[in-house]
């Protein structure tokens, strides 16, 4: 860092996203929950299509996109806001409604940007400790606050709260209540037909999980038109270029591809959870694409880490309290599961950084 950056943010200040190693070389990506499988055969010729139009600015609100996301949705176009991933959204939800000092709150652990951006926007980070099962504390609706986060699932837990009771838990929350469900299509809900009745919601979604877009960035949200009006008041001036808003077109086209990367992620995630658990692994229950899992005794999370990464294979472990006995590991596809197996199951029996 440079003498010049504001001091307010420190030295330490930025966001850590999973290792992105080069393309090749072998390398097994389970630490960035990307998607198991390539997008839809029809992505790349939609990208390529709208190359051909590059001179031209795209839609600022990221038309003809918003209109098939709206439709996808059963709400009207200016329900719906689109940006350069859900990263972007829920920056713009910052950019809109948290002016320096005001509270945002969230939980404790969740996702790991959060609380990068209200470093960034000079906000009072209040982080919330989450049950000892994964739950939200009778305590998190009350806090006063002009912006509480809910990532349903979470991250890194994978813990889904079902939307009837999140709903019943936010009934008193102030301000607004974003529910961040990256990782829904894994889980059996959404909380998309509660909307209409919370006009202070806001509901974000990405493309980047289950319809294996993470590379051309493109996010959502979806709530009351006078929500979406106020992130258009703040956002870029093109978030969204064409070839992603083509490549959005073409995989939401594709419903079949996309069941089909859902539908790998769940029976992937089960067979991974069923053996880690009987090597002797704890694994928290996941709706997400990923699991969350700690090694038995005698093992160090960050040394059964080390051990995949000489391997090849990359997940991701956080260095912080509470998180740091555990690893979150993404779900593959049947042949990344069995090489994860391998190696693990290759540990198991032999002292690894005993804990």
């Amino acid at each position: 860092m440079s003498k010049f950056l504001r001091a307010s943010l420190g030295a330490d200040f930025g966001y850590t996203p999973g290792e992105q190693p080069a393309d090749s070389g072998g390398w097994l990506k389970l630490n960035s929950n990307e998607s198991p499988l390539p997008p839809s055969p029809a992505v790349a010729a939609a990208v390529a299509g709208a190359a051909a139009d590059l001179a031209r600015y795209p839609s600022p609100v990221a038309e003809p996109l918003r209109g098939v996301l709206a439709l996808l949705h059963g709400v009207e176009p200016e329900q719906v806001f689109v940006a350069n991933g859900a990263d972007q959204v829920l920056d713009c939800c910052f950019r809109a409604y948290a002016s320096p000092g005001d509270a945002v709150v969230r939980t404790e652990p969740g996702y790991s940007l959060l609380p990068v951006l209200a470093r960034l926007f000079s906000v009072r980070d209040e982080a919330v400790a989450l049950e000892q099962d994964g739950s939200l504390p009778a305590g998190f609706a009350l806090r006063q606050a002009v912006l509480r986060v809910v990532v349903n699932p979470n991250s890194p837990t994978g813990h889904w709260t079902p939307p009837g009771t999140l709903e019943t838990q936010m009934r008193d929350a102030t301000g607004i209540v974003v529910i961040d469900e990256a990782y829904c299509d894994f889980a059996p809900a959404s909380c998309l037909p509660l909307l209409a009745a919370h006009p202070n919601w806001l509901v974000v979604r990405t493309l980047s999980k289950s319809h294996a877009l993470a590379g051309l960035r493109v996010g959502y949200a979806l709530g009351d038109a006078t929500l979406i009006a106020d992130l258009n008041a703040v956002r870029d001036s093109y978030p969204v270029d064409r070839c992603a808003i083509a490549g959005a077109i073409a995989a939401l086209e594709d419903d079949v591809h996309h069941r089909l990367i859902v539908a790998t992620v769940i029976r992937e995630r089960a067979r991974m959870s069923e053996r880690l658990r009987a090597l002797g692994w704890t694994v928290a229950p996941s709706h997400a694409n990923f699991v969350f899992t700690s090694p038995p005794p005698g093992m160090s999370a960050a040394a059964v880490a080390a051990r995949l990464r000489e391997s090849r294979i990359l997940v991701r472990h956080f260095m912080l309290p509470g998180l740091d006995d555990a690893l979150r590991i993404t779900v593959g596809d049947a042949p990344a599961t069995d090489r994860l197996l391998a190696v693990i199951s290759g540990l198991n029996g032999r002292a690894v950084g005993g804990t």
